[in-house]
């Protein structure tokens, strides 16, 4: 696993290798780990271990974009490897993909109300 913390992604995360990363991540990955990413797909609940939760972003900045592809690759049970199912490019579009979840939409709140703050 240390190797592949240092694997770099050779697939640019372009509106393309997203497309392809959803298609792969809906066909082989929502069951469990959920349309939205947060691991409470329909099969979840069937699981021995649940499965990763996408959308915590502090978690997900802690992984390295190899140890995420490591993972598909090479599976963690109860999920399957996919070193054989998916090719590689494969594998590292839906690594593009997955980023996705955690990734922080523009703040609603940036153009409401301004926080309250405490008067000296």
């Amino acid at each position: 696993m240390a190797r592949a913390r240092k694997l770099k992604n050779p697939v640019p995360s372009t509106p393309e290798s997203l497309a392809a990363g959803l298609l792969a991540y809906q066909q082989h990955c929502q069951r469990c780990h959920g349309a939205a990413g947060d691991g409470k797909g329909e099969k979840a609940a069937e699981l021995a271990v649940a499965p990763g939760d996408f959308t915590d972003a502090k978690t997900m900045d802690r992984v390295t974009d190899g140890e995420i592809f490591w993972q598909i690759s090479e599976g963690r049970l109860p999920m399957p490897a996919f070193k054989d199912k998916l090719g590689e490019t494969e594998r590292w579009e839906l690594v593009d993909y997955i980023r996705t979840f955690s990734r922080k939409a523009p703040a609603a709140s940036s153009t409401g109300p301004a926080p309250h703050r405490a008067q000296p």
